[in-house]
């Protein structure tokens, strides 16, 4: 059984090289605002400290999913991956070892031409 949560946060990190990830929260949804896509594998990598990346974000689903919430990370207004409650995950997600992420690959390619 989950537990529903409503969140409410605003924060800012700033990676080594100056780069601002903007963190919101709203009810049910956490948006993770990234400027660049290299900005936020680079933060992945430093989150895992080499641990198995793919047991890792299943763990981080599996918590959201047990309390109702959903992260989205975005890229120029534009939702290129979800993690949670209500996120459908594709074969490639799995494939590239994403596992449980919910990949939106054109969005995802359309922020490395910033169009």
């Amino acid at each position: 059984m989950s537990t529903s949560l409503d969140v409410s946060a605003q924060l800012s990190l700033t990676n080594e090289n100056g780069k601002n990830i903007l963190v919101s929260a709203e009810k049910q949804i956490i948006t993770v605002i990234l400027p660049t896509l290299w900005v936020g594998n680079t933060a992945l990598k430093q989150v895992t400290h080499g641990r198995n990346r793919s047991s890792m974000i299943a763990d981080v689903h599996a918590a959201l999913k047990h309390a109702d919430l959903m992260v989205e990370f975005r890229i120029a207004n534009r939702v290129i991956a979800l993690l949670g409650a209500q996120t459908h995950p594709s074969f490639l997600s799995r494939l590239v070892g994403f596992g449980a992420i919910e990949l939106k690959i054109v969005a995802i390619l359309l922020s490395l031409t910033k169009i």
